[in-house]
Formats: structure tokens, C-alpha cells, sequence
């Protein structure tokens, strides 16, 4: 053996002799052994984006209720005197609420909560004006759907677009009426500024129009989308709506509040946004027994709509829910329309699809007469628990504890003992099932107004 490689082996010799000693100094550790690192989770955080009639000087509230058992830190934008960042703590099932900013604040409504889930919505009271409850997002997106507008003389209609990020975002606003849809000068790539509320008046873009649909995309960013429209006619309608839209069209429509006046309209209207014609079928549920036969296949255009006249084929004071299905498959979106006693104007979305855990806002500083509504559409009885979240605290009334819901038939209850005359906000979990869920409010009369106000399913 040469000099080189016998030095070799011996420097080989004496690193595993070493590394044998060390084996026996180290302690061993198998290698699919996990290492145990401690940490504190982050917090529950969230926001809540919130279209505000800030722009048309109608005054409104920004309500935010903490759904847990814990505090919860609220951080709110776009509201009081000047629009400024407020902070504030909600205790666990307390229910909080904060004028939105008046016209001059441009920043946009925005609710930030840590440390537990909440649920937020604005709402508007006025004696003149009338009332209305707007849901707020947690989800900007690019597409927002509304089937029900209108630039008639008398029929201010109003689209609040919220970009709450800090790049500009641009959107087209589609109609979709009667005879197909159009894109009017002036509703083509709309520039909305970074953190901002934009107020586009409808009827600047466009004549006289009774009544359309409306497909608001956004080619650049991600918006919030609501739509105001507010009714002085000359025949007497009168009323004020606010909501956001729909994120998406769906063959599946669950409208679970009708309630067909003993004098006035209802309708539900649908709003079809893609390229082939869609045939429509309605299924009327009442609070026990069959309810009436609905319509079957009404076709809606494609890039139109169609106003289904429920009021002829359901009798009058009559509580129901409403199930539309597109029976070819083309998905389309439905929205019920109410003019009820001296011209009372209403709108309500339906929900595409039910769930297990809903939240929607009740009551009002003027009271009223509440009625929460709810529906499933399985096969098995559904069973839920309402919890009733106020400004004093969390109410878990024992009649309201375990509330069956009966497959075909709507369940109604009455919240009005509960409220106190106050506003709330209601939770509601299905213990078993999953239903679909809206709350009907009735104003005093010096009001003349019902406010309709879809859930928001969590989850």
C-alpha cells in the first residue's frame, strides 16, 4: 500500500472511531419525530364592507354585533362627524351602533373586528323618507347582480360602489331589461378611486326605463356593490330600498318572507344575465296545510328580465315562501318586489342556497311589528335556535330554543315581544338541517313602511 493511500485510510479510521464517541455523548432522536413549537394562535380577525347612502344625505347607522361569548374589538371606517379610523370594544352578544359619516367623507364604510366573529348592516330611518336595511360583505368581488331598477319619473335608483383597496378598480354596468340587455354610454369602464365610495345616479346614463335589471362587473379590482333606489311617485309609492346584490347568478332561489297585501303588489322578478333563454318555476309554501300552485316554465329572455305577479296567484294577506327554479338550468337571479298598503315600496333578495348558520338585523328604533321567516328545502324537519343580540345584551328566549321548520311549509315567529321597540340582530343556527332565512319588520304607520331584510349566511 502507498504512503498516500495508507494516510488515508487512517484519516478515516480515526473520524469514524469520533464520530462513533460523539453517538454515545449526543442524545439519539428518531428522524419522523415532530418538534413541539408553542404558539399563541392569531386572533379572529375580519371586515365587514358596508354601501352607505352617505352621497344622498338620507342619514343612516352602522350596526355591528359581536356573535360570540367573548369581547370582540371593532375598528370602524367611514363613520361619525368626519369619516375618521373610531375604535371600540363590543361585549360577547351585544349589538353596537355608529352614525355613517355624512356626504363630504369619501372613504368608504368599513368594519374590522378581532378577536371573535360579528355580523354588520346599515340601516335608514326617517319619517318622511321611510326605512330600509342594507346587508353589508365580507366578500368584494368582480360581479354584482340586482334584478330590480328603475329610472321612471319618481324612481331614483342609485349604485354605491365601495373599493376599499388601495388600487384604483374599474367597472361596466350592464341592463337587463324587458327586450335584452345594453351597456349605456357612460356605465362602460367606470374608473373607481382607491379607498373610496363612488354614487353613480342611473338615471344621468339613461331615459325613462319603468323597470330593469342590472350586471355590475369589474374588469379591474375587486368592489362591494349596493343599490339604492328611493320612491316618490306620483300615484303615492313611496319607499326606500337598500341592499348589496348577488355574486352570482344560481338556477335555485329561496325567498322565505312573502306576504301578500290585502291591497298592493307582489311580485317576484328575475333577472336573467347569460346568453341563452331561462325558464322559470315557482312553488308557493304557507305556515301549514298545501300552499297555492305556482307557474311553470316562464321564460325570461336572455340579458333580460321578467316580473312573476305572485299576488294573482296567492291570496291576499297571506304569509308564504317563494321557491324559483330555472327548470332548463340557466341560472338567473330573483329578487321580490312589494307595493303594499298606501304605496309602501319594498325589495328583498332571495338566497341562492340555504345553510346552517344565518344572521339578519330586526327591529328599529321605532319599533314595529317583526316577523322572522324560515324555510328548508330537505327532505327532514329542520330544527334551529334563535339567539336575539341587543344593545343590553345576548336574549335566549326558551320558545325559541329548538324552532322546527317543516319541509314545505314556512315557519314564522314573532319577535316583536322580544324587541322591546329596539333594533337587533338576530343569529340563527340549525341545530339539525339547514334552512333559509329573512326578516319583515312593520313600521308604524306614521311610516307607512315594511322593511324586508334578507340573511346573511355564515360559515
Amino acid at each position: 500500500m502507498r504512503r498516500a493511500e495508507l494516510t488515508f485510510a487512517l484519516v478515516i479510521v480515526i473520524v469514524m472511531g469520533g464520530a462513533w464517541a460523539l453517538d454515545g455523548i449526543v442524545p439519539s432522536r428518531t428522524a419522523a419525530s415532530p418538534v413541539t413549537v408553542s404558539a399563541t394562535p392569531a386572533p379572529l380577525s375580519e371586515a365587514w364592507y358596508c354601501p352607505a347612502p352617505t352621497a344622498q344625505g338620507l342619514g343612516s347607522t352602522v350596526w355591528t354585533a359581536n356573535l360570540g361569548a367573548g369581547p370582540v374589538h371593532v375598528r370602524r371606517s367611514g363613520t361619525g362627524a368626519s369619516g375618521a379610523t373610531a375604535e371600540a370594544d363590543l361585549g360577547a352578544g351585544t349589538l353596537g351602533g355608529v352614525p355613517a359619516a355624512p356626504s363630504a367623507a369619501k372613504v368608504p364604510v368599513t368594519v374590522e373586528a378581532f378577536g371573535g366573529a360579528t355580523g354588520s348592516h346599515v340601516s335608514t330611518l326617517a319619517a318622511i323618507i321611510g326605512g330600509t336595511t342594507g346587508r353589508c360583505s365580507r366578500q368584494p368581488g368582480t360581479r354584482w347582480l340586482f334584478p330590480v331598477a328603475s329610472t321612471a319619473p319618481g324612481y331614483d335608483s342609485y349604485l354605491l360602489v365601495t373599493n376599499p383597496f388601495p388600487e384604483e378598480a374599474v367597472v361596466t354596468v350592464r341592463v337587463l331589461g324587458d327586450k335584452g340587455d345594453q351597456i349605456p354610454s357612460g356605465l362602460s369602464h367606470v374608473e373607481i378611486p382607491q379607498l373610496s365610495q363612488t354614487s353613480l345616479f342611473l338615471g344621468d346614463f339613461f331615459p325613462e326605463m319603468a323597470s330593469f335589471g342590472l350586471d355590475v362587473t369589474a374588469s379591474r379590482g375587486r368592489v362591494v356593490v349596493g343599490r339604492l333606489l328611493r320612491v316618490a311617485a306620483r300615484d303615492g309609492t313611496r319607499g326606500v330600498a337598500l341592499d348589496v346584490g348577488a355574486t352570482a347568478p344560481s338556477a335555485r332561489w329561496l325567498l322565505p318572507g312573502g306576504d301578500v297585501p290585502a291591497s298592493g303588489e307582489e311580485d317576484i322578478v328575475v333577472a336573467n344575465p347569460s346568453d341563452h333563454e331561462a325558464l322559470v318555476s315557482t312553488v308557493y309554501m304557507v305556515e301549514s296545510g298545501t300552499g297555492p300552485v305556482g307557474v311553470q316554465d316562464v321564460p325570461v329572455p336572455a340579458g333580460g328580465r321578467k316580473a312573476i305577479k305572485v299576488s294573482d296567484q296567492v291570496p291576499g294577506g297571506t304569509r308564504h315562501a317563494t321557491i324559483l327554479t330555472s327548470t332548463n338550468g340557466v341560472p338567473v337571479v330573483a329578487e321580490r318586489l312589494t307595493v303594499g298598503p298606501q304605496g309602501a315600496y319594498q325589495t328583498v333578495q332571495g338566497a341562492p342556497a340555504t345553510a346552517a348558520r344565518w344572521v339578519v338585523a330586526a327591529g328599529s328604533a321605532a319599533g314595529g311589528t317583526d316577523t322572522l321567516a324560515l324555510v328548508t328545502d330537505g327532505p327532514d324537519k329542520a330544527f334551529c335556535k334563535v339567539t336575539i343580540l341587543t344593545a343590553a345584551g345576548p336574549l335566549a328566549p326558551a320558545p325559541l330554543a329548538s324552532v322546527g321548520v317543516t319541509p314545505g311549509q314556512r315557519a314564522s315567529i314573532d319577535l316583536t315581544p322580544y324587541l322591546n321597540g329596539q333594533p337587533a340582530t338576530v343569529l340563527v343556527d340549525a341545530t339539525n338541517g339547514k334552512v333559509a332565512v329573512e326578516n319583515d319588520l312593520v313600521l308604524p304607520a306614521a311610516y307607512r313602511e315594511t322593511i324586508e331584510t334578507a340573511g346573511t349566511p355564515l360559515g
